[in-house]
């Protein structure tokens, strides 16, 4: 299979920078979980409240996101956005309880749902075929530059700066790109009252089956990503023996492996089946898990994670282009059940895994990781979603 590069205007780079915005919070609220420990004097299992907030968030979104882009049109969805999640970006750094740093993260996780959906939307129906290479190239770009948003929560507390002016850049980045893409926001998918005929609304019908095939190893994977980003820092602690500031810094290495892999599944989804890819891409998850999980020394730690995120790179930009072929012209509709999907497991896989932790040591814990992986690679052999 060979696809032409696609043409990367100016709504597909500001698609990108978006879903970068909010990719420098995911990347970096993993790292930022211990220090709010600390700072609250919460346990693991109250602390894990924030992922089962943030799956709130993005459930939520899932739900109602669908009538609000009907409404508004998916332009002006996207810029609603931007807006509310810097709101919620600076509620969360900037509260000292417990029940607005909760309410922060579910802010943020709900547009943060938003405009993953509605720039992979976008991109999906502006690219066509050439979409498996975008939609990767905007998670890519997400990676790699969130992966310095734990590197600088880490150097943050080791200068005494501490942990959040990092994480705030992000709710200002998000405004500058907001006035950078200025008032033209229609292009981006009008409201229905504007339009009677537009290829950026849903064919009629039910999603088909093979969707929520695609939907499971979504979920697989995001619980998957999820976990790693937010307990992986006290795996390398008590099992690797770096410092608190050393391994929320060292998160950078699953991030910077996971920028790797979409970058180079954005170049190899143009030359090689993204079916095999995507197949390719848990495997490598897996490989590289069993090693970080089964190892007590920090160099062989932390290499590992380079090569899980090799892998785990692939997994969120393959499978939301995959579950836009199953969704079958529908995807808006589609990318609003992966919201759901995804939040619920991105929320409550990591919650479970705090709380076991609590109480069965967190090495123990992270057995759902090789589960969740195993069931998805099933998925992706069992019931393939192929380019037309």
């Amino acid at each position: 299979m060979s696809i032409s590069a696609p043409v990367r205007d100016k709504s597909t780079w500001l698609s990108y920078a978006q879903a970068t915005a909010f990719g420098w919070f995911v990347y970096g609220f993993g790292a930022t979980l211990p220090f709010l420990r600390t700072d609250l004097g919460l346990s693991r299992t109250t602390a894990s409240l924030h992922s089962l907030t943030m799956a709130a968030g993005s459930v939520t979104a899932g739900l109602i996101s669908g009538a609000i882009i009907a409404k508004l049109g998916r332009g002006m969805t996207l810029r609603y956005a931007s807006v509310i999640f810097a709101i919620g970006l600076t509620i969360y750094t900037f509260s000292h309880h417990l029940a607005f740093t909760l309410i922060g993260v579910s802010l943020c996780a709900f547009t943060g749902s938003i405009i993953v959906q509605g720039t992979g939307a976008y991109l999906s129906l502006h690219h066509g075929v050439k979409a498996p290479t975008t939609i990767s190239e905007l998670h890519a770009m997400a990676a790699g530059i969130g992966l310095f948003a734990p590197v600088l929560v880490g150097v943050g507390v080791t200068v005494g700066f501490g942990w959040r002016p990092a994480l705030f850049v992000a709710a200002i980045g998000i405004l500058v790109i907001e006035l950078i893409r200025g008032r033209d926001v229609y292009q981006y998918g009008p409201p229905i009252s504007k339009v009677e005929h537009s290829n950026h609304h849903d064919a009629l019908g039910p999603l088909p089956r093979r969707f929520w095939f695609a939907w499971v190893a979504i979920l697989c994977t995001a619980a998957t990503e999820f976990s790693l980003l937010l307990w992986a820092s006290d795996l390398l602690r008590v099992q690797g023996g770096l410092t608190k500031g050393a391994s929320a810094a060292s998160l950078g290495c699953v991030v910077g492996g996971m920028f790797i892999g979409r970058l180079a599944t954005a170049r190899l989804s143009s030359r090689i089946d993204a079916e095999k890819l995507y197949q390719t891409s848990l495997l490598l998850a897996l490989v590289g898990f069993l090693i970080f999980w089964s190892s007590y020394t920090a160099p062989v730690m932390l290499v590992a994670l380079v090569i899980t995120g090799l892998g785990v790179g692939g997994h969120f930009p393959l499978g939301l282009a995959r579950s836009m072929r199953a969704s079958d012209g529908r995807p808006d509709r589609g990318s609003a059940r992966m919201s759901i999907g995804a939040g619920l497991a991105s929320g409550i896989a990591p919650f479970a895994l705090g709380a076991m932790a609590d109480h069965i040591g967190i090495h123990n814990a992270y057995a759902i990781v090789p589960v969740s992986l195993a069931i998805a690679l099933v998925i992706a052999v069992r019931v393939r979603v192929p380019v037309s």
